[in-house]
């Protein structure tokens, strides 16, 4: 790479940014002044990493990548500081030079001097970043669900549920998904900025034919949708569906199930989410597809083993290897009601897996048993089965923010 250098962002650097981030990912309305005010407390610059071909006179961007300062719930733990990778891109014309892994080193190496113990991204391509540390771990199913799907129980209480301004729901909506993301293995929380752009809703965040987004509000949850056009009924596209408890989830879907004038409902849901089995036909909840959404790199193995919580006791040895980074290692693991101790050693191990596998089991999206049998980690049955048994999660892990 001697005719490339790399440098974190200056102010000057964000129109080759934002036309980078428009090839790259396809971006039809570019980042305007407003665009940036609204990012830039969110991708200071020393969170942008910019590669530059030194070799040609107007010294192209050619390699881009950043991270968000981020929060994430461990399974029964509090939220944990969390690296999240974005915006990765590599010039088309500059590709197999060692860029985005030059790239990734340096970023990494801030991580850990920063003391993340996790980094976390949602890939374009599953085929790219295991090889950097990072496994899969949460998963989302797009559903479809016809207007006036009928429920098993009739509505026990009424007006639970109110349409907010944008003033009202910018007031209540964040404190309610702090609510959540505190409870909610695998949950982003959210800063202040975060919210701007939301609640701003302009034309840049909506894709075309749909309307602005509407606010449903519950004392326990809230619901943001937009509505489709088109030249007969329009469709509801659920953006956010984000619900504290039970009911609070029922009361919302009830709403959103039985919208006037509408076709179908789009969503999307983690895997056990129970409103299939409150409509009287559980087969209305169509899935259409289903998608990966979070990857999890563990940066610091023993502050993240400790930060969760667990379903049963273990005492097991972990042999982790981490060909990219610097967190691999031989760590004793002992659970004992539910809380975790994690050393160094250099007794036998009972399992052995790569980084990228403690990373897709860590929040429970994926079982230390399904990944045995895919080869992806080995052991004894016994460890394979007392692991999965300590990892088991009440819930799926669901991120609920895309970055």
């Amino acid at each position: 790479m001697s005719e490339l250098s790399m440098d974190r962002a200056t102010d000057a650097d964000w129109d080759d940014i934002a036309t980078a981030d428009a090839r790259a990912f396809g971006m039809t309305v570019p980042i305007d002044d407003i665009g940036r005010q609204e990012l830039s407390p969110l991708l200071p610059n020393d969170t942008l990493l910019l590669v530059r071909d030194q070799a040609i006179e107007s010294h192209p961007l050619v390699g881009l990548s950043a991270f968000y300062r981020m929060r994430i719930t461990p399974p029964g733990g509090t939220p944990q500081r969390a690296a999240g990778l974005t915006w990765v891109s590599v010039a088309p014309t500059h590709r197999r030079r060692g860029i985005l892994r030059t790239m990734l080193t340096e970023l990494s190496a801030q991580w850990r001097a920063e003391g993340y113990a996790f980094a976390i991204l949602t890939a374009t391509e599953a085929t790219i970043y295991e090889r950097f540390g990072f496994g899969v771990a949460m998963f989302v199913d797009r559903v479809s669900i016809p207007t006036g799907a009928q429920w098993r129980s009739p509505a026990t209480t009424h007006g639970e549920v109110h349409y907010a301004s944008t003033t009202e729901a910018a007031q209540t909506i964040p404190q309610i998904h702090q609510r959540w993301a505190a409870q909610h293995p695998g949950a982003i929380t959210r800063d202040p900025a975060w919210w701007t752009p939301i609640f701003a809703d302009r034309p840049p965040e909506r894709r075309p034919g749909y309307t602005q987004l509407f606010y449903l509000l519950h004392s326990d949850g809230y619901a943001m949708y937009r509505m489709k056009t088109t030249d007969t009924i329009p469709d509801v596209d659920v953006v956010e569906a984000v619900a504290v408890t039970d009911a609070a989830h029922s009361a919302l879907w009830r709403v959103l199930t039985s919208l006037d004038r509408t076709g179908s409902v789009h969503a999307e849901l983690p895997a056990d989410d129970s409103l299939p089995l409150k409509l009287n036909n559980f087969r209305d909840v169509r899935t259409v597809g289903s998608d990966d959404t979070v990857w999890v790199a563990i940066l610091d193995v023993a502050a993240a083993l400790t930060a969760r919580r667990y379903a049963a006791d273990v005492a097991t040895v972990l042999d982790v290897v981490d060909d990219f980074g610097s967190a691999g290692g031989r760590f004793a693991l002992t659970v004992s009601d539910g809380a975790a101790s994690v050393s160094d050693t250099d007794a036998p191990a009972d399992l052995f897996m790569p980084i990228a596998a403690l990373g897709s089991l860590y929040f429970g999206g994926r079982r230390a048993t399904e990944l045995a049998r895919a080869g992806r980690i080995s052991g004894t049955a016994e460890a394979i089965a007392a692991l999965d048994a300590a990892l088991a999660t009440e819930r799926q892990p669901v991120a609920g923010t895309f970055f």
